[in-house]
């Protein structure tokens, strides 16, 4: 045993010595690293580093890729991990980056560096950080690439010991060539006197010359190359590693490409794409990924068919069924996109063949569906009976919003507007909570609306769009235009259809007032009930009410309003508390009620006869006079000449702008009011729709009536419009000089310009009433608060409908002006509007409501958008503030939009205990109430003037647990 230890003993010695040598990480000066050094490094690098930073990005890749939600409606995105919110898993990111990093800086000899700085660069991708990716991957590029091994980079590798070798060897190698030289020019010498010594010999004999001999020299060899190890390396893969291995430095490169892409340098990717193509070193295995980032590259540009050749390739050459899956899935969206739907309906084919997750599976057949009616593999009936049993399908209940919007574009194709109409309300009821499935009906809604010129339906379902519809959405801008110009235009319709319904009760019998008040008893009556059978049909607990559909058609009379209906219950419950509805509800013995049947009652009739309070009661807006009915008229007059204007100026319908015009005529012909201005428009109009004759007759009008109108000057005198904006130029001019003189304190200046305005530019020029109000403010300065609130009372008095009226009472009422003091009693018995609904599907806002005198409100709101900026970035909140009635001293910061309740309630429980959320310390704290608030009851809140009443709502509402 002893000699055994004697032998073992040396050998382990000399083990652990050769291991510790190999463990030193640092070498000196000119000494290569040795093999086992490079081994340590490579198996150390790799198992504790490397291996836990790759283990860490795959795991937080797939929750990115788990948190994704694609949106079957637009073209689905190629890599979902990269376009989730990274919020949540930046920490994880930071980790990978960390553990990369110190795997560089402590095993740089190892084979693993160029896995670390891929790895790197990939969180910084995932991270958005695309700019420090950036330059990850241009150091690999330009550091990390195996084919740039020069001959200086060789050199550099060596050693001092190998260097001084190889300089001896060169000077011996060279003094042998220049000795062999030297021997073989001696000897050439030498053959050349014997040649010569011949030649004269045989010349004295008298014998012929021989010819010369010819010069047998070969041809001199090509030289070889200058760097020979460089010839060594052209013939292997500089790619490959030892153990299979691959170098990173391809992988990287496509990542690099991704990178450059997402920076919006579309030239350098698609340069660095090209390049990588033509390595014929490239990995083949990378090749899926390279065509995959190409097709993304082509797909950002929006380059759709250039995008189907690499996206076909990647489809082809991928192993990952899932990842085929996907891309068979864009594949298809863009052939559809260019009309190709034999290639769709075979993209979609590949999709369902690589057993995708459920939902795409799903969505992949709705839509083979639809590319098959397309391609005209089955009809129009067929095509929608495979979605009628598709929506029966239990599996698909939560997806029937989709199926019914598929069925619309078949109809809607097939020209059947009516059905598609139909089918677009029903995929409406259907939806839950996918708001871009929504925002897609709502949009086509509001377009087919807009075609139909049903301007009333096409404004809400134009509004409900953009609850819902992203904001960076392409056709976002559109819709937000539409609903501007609609706004105004869809509001004179209904002025206009309720005064009309006034106008006609009013020249109604008192026997046909009671048959319509008895029509509306009963209306009303069939709506409780069926809100009663609706609510007995619901299951138990808290039942979520489907969403309203936007832009349902309402009837044009005017006392079908829903705001009254509303009003009426909410006057009844304050009376007779919550009650149910059934018959003799005042007995205290009336017999018990049954099921929702029993308490309608089987026969309704009885009940049909109107009583003369509740006659008067939904007659009592009716004129009562001539006198009120003419100013009925007068607000119906006025409202058709803006509508008609407003046709021409926004929608630039002249159609419909020339027949509400002239009707307008027709109805009023007394009524001179507008009359050059409308027949300016009809002229304009119809001069636009080619119909010389109507616009001759307008233009005759005009000119044989007004002829020293601006109107008519305008069509007669080609100068009298030049002069006219040139005018308007040295108005606006002489308003800016004087308002810049105000902020500059030459408020005396000012007061004078403000006074001789009129007389320059006129008593009735476009800004009169700004010159009024600048006039008063710089009377405010100059003369005491006595004379600023009787300047103030002057422009509220003489320009009432003015904005600058509706400034100058802010004004007043902050002053206290005498008629302008804020009633506190009146404040305190006014009542507060209590109606709040709770609707969790709608459009919420977050409100903080600050009190105290300890904050300053920019500092607050500072700290709210740096806190956004760092973790809801992608959400892109907006912030702004407003104050509750006139007291400033309590603000409240608004905090807009989440799509749902869901969402507020999220943000609201992450921020409550937040110290840094609102630049709280723990020596500086707010007294502060935080909010969920959907659009609705916000508007109700501003109405109020107070948070009374919403803090019950919202506790009973938000923060109980159900």
């Amino acid at each position: 045993m002893k000699n055994m230890w004697k032998i073992a003993l040396p050998a382990v010695v000399l083990l652990c010595m050769i291991f510790v040598t190999a463990c030193v990480t640092t070498k000196k000066k000119g000494q290569e690293t040795s093999k086992g050094k490079k081994a340590y490094h490579s198996f150390t690098n790799k198992y504790n580093y490397w291996f836990n930073a790759d283990e860490l990005f795959r795991l937080t890749t797939d929750k990115l890729e788990e948190q994704h939600k694609d949106n079957y409606s637009q073209i689905l995105e190629i890599y979902p991990e990269a376009a989730a919110d990274p919020t949540g898993v930046r920490a994880d990111l930071d980790k990978v980056i960390q553990k990369s990093a110190k795997g560089i800086s402590l095993h740089r000899p190892g084979t693993w560096t160029d896995d670390n700085y891929g790895l790197m660069g990939k969180a910084q991708f995932l991270k958005r950080d695309f700019e420090t990716a950036e330059a990850t991957y241009k150091f690999i590029k330009e550091e990390q690439d195996p084919q740039r091994s020069s001959k200086s980079k060789l050199k550099s590798k060596k050693s001092s010991k190998q260097k001084t070798s190889d300089r001896k060897k060169a000077a011996a190698k060279k003094k042998k060539e220049a000795a062999a030289k030297k021997k073989a020019a001696a000897k050439e010498r030498k053959k050349k006197a014997a040649a010569k010594k011949k030649a004269a010999k045989n010349k004295k004999k008298g014998g012929k010359s021989t010819p010369k001999a010819t010069d047998t020299k070969k041809p001199a060899e090509a030289p070889k190359p200058k760097d020979s190890e460089e010839l060594k390396l052209s013939g292997a893969n500089p790619y490959d590693q030892p153990m299979g291995r691959t170098h990173d430095f391809p992988s990287a490169m496509i990542w690099y490409g991704r990178t450059l892409t997402e920076r919006d340098k579309y030239d350098e990717a698609e340069f660095l794409f090209r390049e990588l193509w033509e390595n014929r070193y490239f990995p083949k295995s990378l090749h899926d990924e390279l065509a995959t980032a190409e097709a993304r590259l082509l797909i950002k540009q929006k380059k759709y068919e250039l995008a189907i050749e690499p996206l076909s390739k990647a489809v082809e050459l991928t192993t990952s069924k899932k990842r085929r899956a996907r891309l068979s899935y864009i594949l298809a969206q863009l052939h559809e996109r260019s009309g190709r739907y034999q290639d769709a309906y075979a993209a979609y084919e590949k999709v369902l063949d690589s057993k995708p997750a459920y939902e795409m599976e799903f969505n992949a057949r709705m839509q083979q569906n639809a590319a098959g009616w397309a391609n005209g593999k089955t009809n129009s009936d067929a095509a929608l009976k495979n979605y009628e049993r598709m929506a029966s399908d239990v599996k698909n209940q939560e997806y029937r919003d989709q199926l019914y919007f598929s069925m619309a574009t078949i109809a809607l194709k097939d020209g059947n507007k009516k059905d598609g109409i139909s089918y677009l309300r029903k995929s409406l009821s259907y939806n839950k909570n996918n708001t871009a499935q929504r925002a897609e009906a709502y949009l086509k809604l509001a377009d087919l609306y807009f075609e139909d010129e049903q301007f009333v339906q096409a404004k809400a379902y134009y509004d409900s769009t953009l609850t819902v519809l992203p904001a960076d959405d392409i056709r976002h801008k559109r819709a937000t235009e539409y609903a501007a110009n609609l706004k105004d235009i869809a509001r004179l319709i209904q002025t206009i259809a309720a005064n009309d319904s006034i106008v006609r009760v009013f020249n109604m019998s008192d026997d046909e007032r009671k048959d319509l008040a008895k029509a509306i008893k009963k209306q009303r009556e069939a709506e409780e009930a069926a809100a009663i059978r609706n609510a007995a049909n619901q299951p138990a607990g808290p039942a979520k009410a489907p969403a309203p559909v936007a832009g349902a058609k309402q009837t044009t009379f005017y006392f079908y309003n829903e705001t009254f209906l509303k009003k009426g219950r909410k006057d009844f419950s304050r009376n007779w508390g919550e009650r149910k509805l059934d018959d003799n509800w005042r007995r205290s013995n009336r017999v018990a009620a049954g099921g929702p049947d029993d308490a309608l009652g089987a026969d309704s009739t009885k009940n049909n006869a109107v009583a003369d309070a509740e006659l008067k009661d939904i007659f009592s807006n009716i004129p009562k006079s001539m006198e009120e009915l003419s100013v009925l008229h007068m607000a119906t007059y006025e409202a058709m000449y803006q509508l008609g204007t407003l046709y021409r100026d926004r929608l630039q319908n002249n159609v419909r702008c020339t027949g509400t015009l002239e009707e307008l005529q027709t109805r009023y012909p007394d009524t001179a009011r507008y009359e050059k201005e409308t027949w300016y428009y009809c002229y304009l109009a119809f001069n636009d729709l080619k119909n010389q004759e109507r616009a001759q007759f307008y233009y005759d009008k005009l000119i044989e009536k007004y002829p020293k109108s601006a109107y008519a000057r305008t069509l007669t005198d080609p100068n009298f419009l030049n002069a006219t904006k040139e005018r308007e130029r040295d108005l606006n001019k002489y308003y800016e000089e004087t308002y810049t003189l105000f902020q500059k304190g030459g408020y005396k200046e000012a007061y004078t310009r403000c006074e001789e305005a009129p007389k320059k530019f006129g008593s009735q020029n476009p800004l009169v009433a700004k010159f009024a109000l600048l006039s008063a403010l710089c009377t405010g300065s100059l003369s005491g608060n006595d004379a600023y609130c009787a300047a103030l009372g002057q422009v509220i008095k003489q320009y009432p409908d003015q904005p600058e009226a509706t400034r100058a009472r802010e004004i007043a009422r902050v002053l206290s002006c005498k008629g302008f003091e804020v009633d506190e009693k009146k404040k305190t018995d006014t009542p507060i509007d209590d109606a709040f609904t709770l609707e969790d599907d709608k459009l919420h806002y977050f409100i903080i409501a600050l009190t105290g005198d300890n904050f300053r409100l920019d500092e607050v709101k500072a700290a709210v958008t740096d806190y956004n900026s760092e973790f809801h970035k992608v959400e892109q909140l907006r912030i702004s503030n407003i104050f509750l009635g006139t007291d400033t001293n309590t603000p409240i910061v608004v905090i807009r939009k989440f799509d749902n309740k869901e969402q507020a309630m999220r943000y609201y429980n992450e921020v409550k205990s937040q110290k840094d959320f609102l630049g709280e310390t723990a020596k500086k704290t707010y007294n502060k109430e935080m909010f969920a608030v959907t659009q609705e009851n916000y508007r109700r809140i501003l109405k109020n003037k107070t948070l009374n009443g919403y803090r019950e709502f919202y506790e009973e509402n938000y923060l109980k647990k159900k």
